[in-house]
């Protein structure tokens, strides 16, 4: 987003539209991930919020990235220039929102158990890709230890 004192002006008066994938940090992959929990507008996104909205798409399972959380809580303040994601991360108001983030996780945990249906556990994200038994060399048929060496090859039984 600019910081262009006409576009500002423009945006207050009504005259410009902005879509989500115009905000600072977000993009077409982000508008379409809250699309499907049902938040279409920038104005939406905003009266929501980037906390809200990011506890939507973690409870719709849309993404579990923190940075997701970084990059909606950027693209809103200041308004209409965002802060990139980044400087969200590690700057002052990180450990507040994590905090907002492990609470409403605890509360629902409480309500599930005590409405007698198991908490979901915590989730890990995996790469999709099996390990096998034992690291291989690039040429794929040596074996090689933890250190990284050529294991001496076994005899067939």
């Amino acid at each position: 987003m600019t910081r262009n004192p006409k576009v500002r002006r423009r945006i207050a008066a009504g005259k410009l539209t902005l879509r989500i994938r115009d905000l600072r940090n977000l993009g077409p992959r982000t508008e379409t991930m809250l699309a499907k929990v049902g938040i279409h507008s920038v104005a939406n996104l905003r009266r929501i919020g980037g906390l809200e909205a990011y506890w939507r798409l973690r409870r719709a399972n849309v993404t579990q990235s923190l940075n997701a959380l970084w990059a909606l809580v950027g693209a809103l303040e200041p308004w209409p220039e965002g802060r990139h994601w980044r400087h969200v991360s590690s700057g002052d108001e990180r450990l507040a929102l994590l905090l907002s983030i492990e609470t409403r996780e605890q509360a629902r945990d409480q309500v599930l158990t005590a409405a007698g249906r198991k908490a979901p556990a915590a989730r890990r994200k995996t790469t999709g890709r099996k390990k096998s038994a034992a690291p291989r060399s690039k040429r794929g048929s040596e074996l090689l230890d933890p250190m990284g060496m050529l294991l001496p090859e076994r005899s067939g039984s």
